[in-house]
């Protein structure tokens, strides 16, 4: 939920009914277009019965410290990630710096364009009381903007994604480090100023699950019935080695005890598997329908929540994933960096992603028929599901942490066709999802740039989201698409 409030100038002699009708409809407008974007919307003028007021001759602005305390109370007693403060016309800076420090949220100071009344005045003059007073962390990251209501829809995404992630938790199925990458190794404590909290399970609470799910005639039940839904969804081509029947349906009882551990935890943005190698090689599957299944919206057992799924206990990825979940609402894709030249950046999950790409179609079905399920390159037996992402415009993003401080990547990508010539040159772990874009660098910056192996992205734009994000966690973000940005980085 986002609250918006508009205030005004409180002298007696300032009143002007015109104005404060001028006020009204401006902000009125401006919730109209929120509640159009599908936001949920506290107008804290109508709690502060405001719209009587005006129809009495009186202020339809807050424009007295004991209302902005009233604000103040009312936004700091409900769900509110962030305030718009409409600043259309002036107002004495000190009502708004009172609000922002009584309720402890990010604001956004807004004024249209309209030159008839003093906005840009008023949103620089509070703007720099803010920093000047700096009440607390939100007066001296508060962000200003005139004139740009996509803009302001983009800051509110990125404050209710923020919001979503500081309150719910991520769950680790078995603890980083995996296969010996330092940089899956993280900073938990310091991290809960971004995720609220970090749920680490061995992998043995899978294991026993699946194994319960195998030898119980009764449970069995769910791993058959699942079995028969995935055979006949996808195209599986079992062989005598990696994939036989019997090693798809430890799979499937992974996946399943995955779904019952998860479903007893409350609160859970997202999740990771470790795999390698206690899975992998030493229960003998890997769990590739974990992050196939979990950030889709169909399983065997009907329609279900999306759930952001990374492997190798990768919390960054994990974050990153989760971030650009709740900024967009689409499942994210999550995968290794396969491949870098010139022009492609090939990006290849070991041994699967979310199914959503296999077709970017929002029919859950038609995803599953552009999937094959065949034997896997690595681990003691398995199946990899296999596709080819088609075309489209991405966001792509991961948080990297490079000598005890935390960076956003991010860029605008454009999807590339995986051509019959790319597809020709494709070797080891052919059989795995590939997704391919085009390098907004060169290949060598590209690959000095990269702090992680892995990256995450969602089908459409939201690179504007991802500024405000960094700027409200306080981190450094790093366009890649900007020369000047990744100079900076490189060379800092």
């Amino acid at each position: 939920m986002i609250a918006v409030i508009t205030f005004t100038d409180p002298r007696p002699t300032a009143l002007s009914i015109e104005r404060e009708r001028a006020l009204m409809e401006k902000h009125s407008a401006l919730i109209g277009e929120l509640r159009k974007a599908g936001f949920e919307v506290l107008d804290v003028n109508e709690r502060l019965g405001k719209y009587e007021a005006l129809k009495a001759g009186k202020n339809f602005g807050v424009d007295s410290m004991d209302e902005s305390f009233k604000a103040g109370e009312i936004i700091a007693g409900s769900s509110v990630s962030g305030i718009i403060a409409g600043l259309w016309h002036w107002t004495e800076s000190n009502l708004v710096t009172a609000l922002v420090r009584e309720t402890k949220r990010p604001i956004l100071l807004y004024a249209d364009d309209d030159p008839a009344w003093a906005g840009t005045t008023c949103v620089t003059s509070v703007g720099a009381s803010l920093w000047e007073s700096a009440v607390n962390e939100y007066a001296l990251k508060h962000v200003r903007l005139k004139g740009d209501v996509e803009k302001v829809k983009a800051w509110v995404r990125a404050v209710e994604a923020v919001s979503k992630l500081s309150r719910k938790s991520i769950l680790l199925w078995g603890a980083p480090y995996t296969l010996g990458m330092e940089h899956l190794m993280d900073d938990l404590p310091r991290l809960k100023r971004i995720v609220g909290d970090f749920i680490t399970l061995d992998q043995y609470v899978l294991v026993r699950k699946a194994e319960k799910l195998l030898s119980d005639e009764r449970l069995r039940v769910r791993v058959e019935e699942f079995y028969d839904w995935l055979t006949e969804k996808t195209t599986v081509k079992f062989d005598d080695l990696m994939l036989t029947p019997e090693a798809l349906r430890r799979q499937i009882a992974i996946y399943l005890a995955a779904k019952e551990s998860w479903s007893e935890q409350k609160g859970v943005s997202a999740v990771s598997i470790k795999c390698q190698p206690e899975l992998s090689e030493i229960y003998g599957v890997t769990a590739c329908l974990i992050p196939a299944l979990f950030p889709f919206n169909l399983d065997a057992e009907g329609e279900k929540e999306v759930i952001p799924a990374t492997c190798e206990g990768d919390v960054k990825g994990t974050i990153s994933s989760a971030l650009l979940f709740y900024l967009s609402g689409k499942p994210p894709l999550f995968g290794d960096i396969k491949y870098v030249d010139d022009e492609v950046v090939m990006i290849a999950n070991c041994g699967a992603s979310s199914l959503y790409y296999a077709r970017l179609s929002e029919n859950p079905k038609e995803n599953l028929r552009a999937t094959t399920i065949q034997g896997q390159c690595q681990g003691a037996s398995g199946g990899a599901l296999t596709y080819r992402t088609p075309p489209a415009e991405f966001t792509v993003a991961r948080l990297i942490r490079r000598g005890g401080e935390y960076y956003l990547l991010y860029f605008l990508a454009e999807g590339l066709e995986i051509t019959k010539e790319r597809e020709s040159k494709l070797k080891w772990g052919k059989q795995w999802p590939h997704t391919a874009i085009k390098n907004p660098l060169d290949k060598e910056t590209f690959i000095s740039a990269m702090g992680a192996n892995h990256l995450s992205l969602v089908p459409g734009d939201y690179t504007e989201e991802l500024r405000f994000t960094a700027r409200l966690w306080g981190v450094k973000a790093i366009n890649l698409e900007d020369p000047r940005e990744v100079k900076s980085f490189l060379e800092g």
